[in-house]
Parts: structure tokens; C-alpha cells; sequence
């Protein structure tokens, strides 16, 4: 089996984090994911942390105290052991992955609708899971008073406002998960019908190496990776280092990042002040924020995922899905059936090559990716 030899590949050399360090960090190829810290912290082995967007050993004495499991090396979605299995557990033949459906929707809450991005359709997503009690937590991004974004593990459906929107600059969406075993408890505390820390049920939303990464964890049965239980891969063709980001966007622009209301890519990019102003530049202005390793990126639509869902090829106000699994059949299935988001009516002209469209424009968006 595939998985069986993924393991035994892992098994014949070990791979350490300063393997990781010369292959993947020092090289800037680093996608800042944090899940090898998550892990290693999580284990209590007291040897990485993270250092803005890097991970780096925390003293020479915690280098030499390394375990040498090389679990750092192989969950982290830059490298390449494991990704032969996780194409066929999911069913990727070609570089958009499997997909079951594609269509364009958008929320039917009307909070949602005027706080979220496009058709707000991950938050009512998450709210519905909440609902329903389907998930006892998320992993989402939030951002400060300067627009950067913050990684973060709530359980409360109220909290899910506050991670609408996009930011376009890095968060380490994994990270939170080092601090699991010590929020677990509180969320038991909420809850009052799981008293089993494992049986925790968390939806992960990402970027698309992020939901790489979160997959080799879960094909290795690596904790904690065994509480996510549903994973939506956000579109990303490119992710931005938040401090150049902000540089340019400020010079550009005259707008502080604190005075930022909404960032949105559509073809170009879009700023919205608090004050109302909009701003429209191209992506090449901002090309000296890019992080490297997006450069060496070949993903677009997020292939390791349930669910994939971003604004680029959707109708004004709405998202673009992409269905890859039963579990993210059903659930959608049931957002629509109950009301909670609703479909964009093709018009009957274009009905023959709607999705044969979408398909090409996300083939069109990865080679422009890979060719950059």
C-alpha cells in the first residue's frame, strides 16, 4: 500500500530539523506553516520554536538535545516525502486535483454578507458546523489593530466575525496547534458533552501548503493533527511578508495599516480604507513583498482538502467551491438544502461551458504560478 511505503521510506533515513533548516529554511522556501514547531511543542521536546516566519532551534543545547524522529522533516509540506501517497489518497491526477463539483455561491446571512470577503462563504460555512455541533473548534486567522494577521484556535461561533476577510500576508495557521492539550480543556469546559481531549472535533482553514502539511500529519497519525476534522483550503496564488507588504502598500497608497478595512485580489489588488477610499494596484507593484517560497509554489486551488473555496472566477459577491470529498459533498449539500448559502444561476446561454471555463482560468492561474 502507499501509505505503508510512506512510512517505511520515513523509516529507512531519518531526516532531522537541521535537514530542514539546509534544505527548506536557509533557503527561504519556508512557508511559515509552523507545523513542525506545533509538533515538536506539542510533544514537549523543548528544541524549535518559531522566529517571526522562520522556525529555528531554540538555543545550540536545544539542537544538540533533538530527538532525530524526523516527523519535522516529513509533515513539512515543502519537502517532498509522502506527497506520492497523499495524491493517491486524494485522488490528484493532474495539478488541480480531484474535484467532484465546482460552482459559485454565496452566504444568505446578511451579517455575514456585509462583513465577509466575496460571497462570505467560510464563515457561514464554520457557523453552520457550529450549529450543528459538528466541529468544537476552528483554526482561522484574525488580524490586530495594524492588519496583521494572527493565527488562532476558537470555539465559539462568536469569535468567527472577527476572522472574516482576508489578509494576503502570512499567518502560521498550524501554530495554534502546539497549545492544543493546553486550550483542550476549556473547550470540554464549553461544550459538556465530550469529556475525551482526542475525540475534540477542529475544522482547519488555510492556504494550500498549509492544508499539505496538515494532511502529511494526518497520514502519519501525527498529534495533533488527529483532531482536525475537516480541511478548506483557501485559494492563493501568492502570500505577502506582512511588513513589506505594508511598506509598499503605505507608499503606494498614504494609508496606515491600521487604516486598513479590506484587502482583495481580483485580477489586481484591492484596498479599502476605513475612510472609504479604495485603491487598485497591480500585482506587480507588489512583487518585492512576495515570500520566496511562493515563487517554487505549484497549488493554486489547494488540492489536499475537502473543500476548496476563493474569489477568483466567481461572479461579483460570490466564492468559487471546489468539492474534492464525500464529507465535503455532504456538507455542502446540506448548507444548501437548509437555506444557509445559495447558488449562483447560471445563465442558460453559458450553462454548457460554465465549469469548463472556471476549470481552464485555475489551469491559466497555476501555470502563471509556475512560469512566474
Amino acid at each position: 500500500m502507499e501509505i505503508a511505503n510512506s512510512k517505511d521510506e520515513l523509516e529507512k533515513e531519518v531526516k532531522t530539523f537541521k535537514d530542514l533548516e539546509d534544505q527548506v529554511v536557509s533557503i527561504n522556501n519556508c512557508c511559515a506553516c509552523g507545523a513542525c514547531v506545533a509538533y515538536c511543542e506539542l510533544q514537549e521536546f523543548n528544541i524549535i520554536e518559531m522566529e517571526g516566519y522562520n522556525p529555528k532551534f531554540k538555543s545550540e543545547k536545544n539542537a544538540e538535545n533533538c530527538k532525530e524522529c524526523g516527523v519535522c522533516f516529513y509533515i513539512c509540506p515543502q519537502t517532498i516525502p509522502l506527497l506520492d501517497a497523499l495524491n493517491g489518497i486524494h485522488n490528484v491526477k493532474d495539478e488541480l486535483g480531484n474535484i467532484m463539483d465546482l460552482f459559485a455561491c454565496r452566504t444568505t446571512d446578511a451579517v455575514i454578507k456585509e462583513v465577509g470577503q466575496d460571497g462570505g462563504t467560510v464563515s457561514t460555512i464554520l457557523r453552520y458546523l457550529f450549529d450543528t455541533n459538528n466541529i468544537d473548534g476552528a483554526i482561522v486567522s484574525e488580524c490586530d489593530e495594524n492588519f496583521q494577521p494572527i493565527p488562532k484556535l476558537i470555539y465559539n461561533k462568536e469569535d468567527l466575525l472577527k476572522s472574516s476577510g482576508t489578509r494576503y500576508s502570512i499567518s502560521s495557521n498550524i501554530l495554534p496547534l502546539k497549545d492544543f492539550y493546553n486550550i483542550a480543556p476549556e473547550i470540554i469546559t464549553k461544550q459538556k458533552r465530550i469529556f475525551d481531549v482526542d475525540q475534540l472535533r477542529i475544522a482547519f482553514v488555510g492556504t494550500p501548503c498549509q492544508c499539505r502539511a496538515i494532511n502529511k500529519m494526518k497520514l502519519l497519525n501525527v498529534k495533533p493533527a488527529h483532531v482536525i476534522s475537516i480541511v478548506i483550503s483557501l485559494f492563493c496564488f501568492e502570500n505577502f511578508d506582512y511588513s513589506k507588504l505594508m511598506e509598499l502598500l503605505k507608499s503606494k497608497t498614504n494609508v496606515d495599516p491600521s487604516n486598513i478595512k479590506k484587502t482583495q485580489i481580483k485580477k489586481n489588488f484591492f484596498l479599502t480604507s476605513k475612510a472609504g477610499e479604495q485603491f487598485e494596484l497591480t500585482l506587480t507593484e507588489l512583487n518585492d513583498a512576495v515570500r520566496n517560497h511562493c515563487h517554487e509554489c505549484d497549488e493554486f486551488t489547494g488540492k489536499f482538502s475537502d473543500i476548496s473555496i476563493g474569489g477568483s472566477g466567481a461572479p461579483a459577491g460570490y466564492s468559487m467551491v471546489i468539492i474534492r470529498t464525500e464529507k465535503g459533498q455532504k456538507l455542502m449539500d446540506s448548507l444548501l438544502s437548509e437555506g444557509n448559502i445559495e447558488k449562483y444561476h447560471i445563465p442558460s446561454e453559458q450553462i454548457s461551458d460554465w465549469k469548463p471555463k472556471k476549470i481552464n482560468l485555475f489551469r491559466r492561474m497555476i501555470s502563471r504560478k509556475t512560469n512566474k
